[in-house]
């Protein structure tokens, strides 16, 4: 029973870290390749947005990246310059990475 209280402690915060960011402008969205140890531009210029409870990314009204909120987890750069969001893709099973650079954090 005290397992349970403290996973949806953590669906919570997540969600709220989600939602925190929805609306941000993006300066760079890129994508780690664990196998090339590197990461990859995949959008510049771009605008975060949650509408029924997919996360959507969108660069000059091209959808680049969509998931599920549920599937999705969020964590904060410690400089609050950006985020990670990582999930596990249903294809591959490998853990992916995606790392959004906010263009104005601060206001």
């Amino acid at each position: 029973m005290f397992f349970y209280s403290k996973k949806r402690k953590e669906v919570k915060e997540n969600e709220a870290r989600l939602m925190r960011i929805n609306g941000f402008e993006v300066r760079y969205v890129t994508i780690r390749e664990p196998k090339k140890y590197g990461e990859s531009i995949i959008g510049k210029n771009c605008v975060i947005n949650i509408r029924s409870g997919e996360f959507n990314i969108n660069c000059d009204n091209k959808l680049i990246f969509t998931h599920l909120i549920e599937d999705l987890q969020c964590s904060e750069l410690m400089s609050q310059e950006g985020a990670i969001l990582s999930y596990v893709d249903n294809i591959t099973r490998e853990n992916v990475e995606v790392m959004v650079y906010y263009k104005y954090h601060r206001k």
